[in-house]
Parts: C-alpha cells; sequence; structure tokens
C-alpha cells in the first residue's frame, strides 16, 4: 500500500509545480545578478527595471514571464530593436524551475521520515534525506527545501558568471561562508556527525559525547571544519600548483566558492565534491584544449592565423556541480566512492592478475 502523501489536503505534485513556478521567476531574477554583478558600473538593484542591453528599451512585465514571453511573446528578439536575445536567459530560468522541482519533490517525499532508509524513488535514489535527515515535521521539511533552493541559486549564478567572466562573485561566495554556519547552527541536522565514535572514555570520546549533547554547536562546528577543509584543500592545490607549473592553477575566487560549499555539506563530503570537479574539469576541458590544439595545427598546415584560444579553465562550474550534486545524494555518491567503487576496482584487478597467471 503506498504512503499517504506528505500534505493530504494539497497533492504533492501541487507543491511540485509551485516550486518550479518560483524558481522559473527566481531564475529572471538570477539573470540580472549574473548580468550585473560582474559589471562595476551596475548593481543588482540599480537600474531600477530590466533593459535591453542594446537599444536600452525597459522590459514590460509581460515580457518578462520566465521562458515563456522569450518563447511565444518576444521570440527570442527585443520588442523594440528587433535584436537576439540570448537563449542564456530561459534556459537559466528552465535551469533554476527543475532544481526547484527538483528540491520539492525530495522534501516532499512521504517514505523520507526513517533514517537509514534507502530513497523509494528512482529519480532521486539515496539522498540524504533518508539517509541521516529525519523530517519529522512539514517545518523541516520546508526549511530543508528552503536551503536546497537557496544553494541551487547562488550556484547557478557563481557557475555563469565564472563561465563567462571567470571571475565568482563576491556577492554570493562571502555570504554564503557567512550565512552556512548560521544555518547549521540553526538547523544542525543538516550535518552528519563530525566524529563516528561513541561516546565513551578518553578526550576524543568526551568531544563526542560534548557535541552529541549540543546538537546547534554541532552544525556549528561541522559547518566550520568543513569550510577550512575545503578551502584548505582548494588553497594547497592552487599553492603547489603555483610552484610546479609557474603560473596561477586556482583562483581565489575558487578557495571562497568552496569554503561555502563546504561550510553546508561538511568536510568529507567537500573532499569528494572536489575530486568529482577534478574528473570533471579533465573531463571537460582536456578534450577542449586538444580540440584547439587539432584546429590551430589545421589552420597553419593551410597558413592561416592561428585563433588565440583562452587557455583559462573556469574550475568553478564544476566545483559548483558536484557541490550540488553532494548535497542532493550524499549518499548514493559516499556509498559507490568508499564502498562499491573499491570493491569493482579490486574485483577487476584480481580478475587481471588471474588472467595474467
Amino acid at each position: 500500500m503506498p504512503a499517504p502523501p506528505v500534505m493530504p489536503e494539497v497533492p504533492d505534485w501541487f507543491w511540485i509545480v509551485s516550486a518550479a513556478v518560483m524558481g522559473g521567476t527566481i531564475g529572471s531574477f538570477l539573470n540580472v545578478c549574473i548580468y550585473r554583478m560582474p559589471r562595476r558600473c551596475m548593481s543588482v538593484s540599480h537600474p531600477r527595471h530590466s533593459h535591453c542591453p542594446r537599444c536600452g528599451h525597459s522590459i514590460r512585465w509581460y515580457e518578462n514571464i520566465p521562458v515563456i514571453s522569450w518563447v511565444i511573446l518576444l521570440r527570442g528578439r527585443c520588442s523594440s530593436c528587433r535584436n537576439p536575445i540570448s537563449p542564456m536567459y530561459p534556459f537559466i530560468e528552465a535551469l533554476t524551475a527543475a532544481f526547484f522541482a527538483l528540491a520539492a519533490m525530495i522534501a516532499l517525499e512521504p517514505n523520507a521520515v526513517r533514517p537509514g532508509d534507502p530513497g523509494p524513488s528512482w529519480l532521486i535514489g539515496a539522498s540524504p534525506i533518508w539517509d541521516f535527515h529525519v523530517f519529522a515535521t512539514p517545518g523541516m521539511r520546508l526549511a530543508w527545501f528552503l536551503v536546497a533552493a537557496w544553494f541551487a541559486a547562488g550556484l547557478i549564478v557563481s557557475t555563469f558568471v565564472d563561465f563567462e567572466f571567470r571571475i565568482i562573485p563576491d556577492q554570493v561566495s562571502i555570504s554564503g561562508m557567512w550565512l552556512a554556519p548560521a544555518i547549521s547552527f540553526v538547523l544542525p541536522w543538516l550535518h552528519r556527525p563530525i566524529l563516528r565514535i561513541t561516546p565513551g572514555p578518553g578526550a576524543v570520546g568526551d568531544v563526542a559525547a560534548f557535541l552529541d549533547s549540543w546538537p546547534h554547536l554541532h552544525g556549528l562546528v561541522a559547518s566550520l571544519l568543513g569550510a577550512a577543509v575545503a578551502a584548505g584543500a582548494i588553497w594547497m592545490v592552487g599553492f603547489f600548483g603555483k610552484v610546479a607549473f609557474r603560473k596561477e592553477a586556482m583562483g581565489f575566487g575558487d578557495v571562497k566558492l568552496m569554503a561555502w560549499i563546504g561550510g553546508l555539506i561538511g568536510w568529507k563530503a567537500s573532499i569528494i565534491t572536489f575530486l568529482i570537479a577534478s574528473c570533471l574539469g579533465a573531463g571537460v576541458g582536456v578534450p577542449i584544449m586538444a580540440a584547439n590544439r587539432l584546429t590551430n595545427a589545421w589552420r597553419a598546415a593551410r597558413g592561416k592565423q592561428p585563433i588565440p584560444f583562452d587557455s583559462y579553465l573556469a574550475f568553478g562550474p564544476y566545483l559548483a556541480a558536484a557541490g550540488l550534486a553532494m548535497f542532493l545524494w550524499y549518499s548514493t555518491i559516499d556509498d559507490f566512492a568508499f564502498n562499491k567503487y573499491p570493491k569493482m576496482f579490486t574485483g577487476v584487478v584480481e580478475r587481471l592478475v588471474g588472467e595474467g597467471n
């Protein structure tokens, strides 16, 4: 027999659709942030109204309906000068709506009430909610959804600004660095236990017992430790990379971004985030660099001037993608990284060794 909906008086699909509409609306605001934050002559609040960057036409309210206005009403062009409007605007609105809907699906899952239960949904998998959070009240579900939505929105802004301008706006990362410990203090159930040790004799046992008896302090300590480990790991990679390659290997914006991510997901998840981001960056960046070199080699063979490709790889987007994935699917990724993958690797090695013998 299927579990009853979380709120019987209102079907779950209503909240999911409402979250998507909310996400699309906030996505429209994120477009403003992405466009204005890197430009020192503008601020998020000034000018007050959105406008066409080419002709200055003030965008009317009905021209600013997320996704719908661009597709149906404007058809991708300014209503005044008829210049094309980048499809990136509706894409960011749709992306934000999708993340908000996903967060609502996770928060509303009726089976997400006992720690240790696997996630029942094929789409969501084993989320941190079922793994170590107990959504005892609708208020806890709402709180988790709001944190997830805030986290996703900030990472979307950081990602697209870094893609275009090779910077991560301090308005996002530094504010996140301050808010993550505060959120963790108020909502300590966002974090796993720092020490997987049963309180007992000795200094370590005393610390475990103390943190276990003060959950809000535990949340704060877990957040600060996560921020320190995450930022320290990125900084060390950048420092040694600069020494080894004699050029900037990691921007300080990545350090601040990772401090924010670590403050929200904890130290262990931060390490996995960095490893995933490195794999994503290598998987995307290496083929792009190889394609650029082949393109210039082809042009040189035909006597053409080489194209000055940008050799800098924006690492922030990969940190953002990995950090959000860890926030949503910690248990699945953690189990694969530390349980299933080592067994798979060991099995492959044993098979190869056995065949060699």
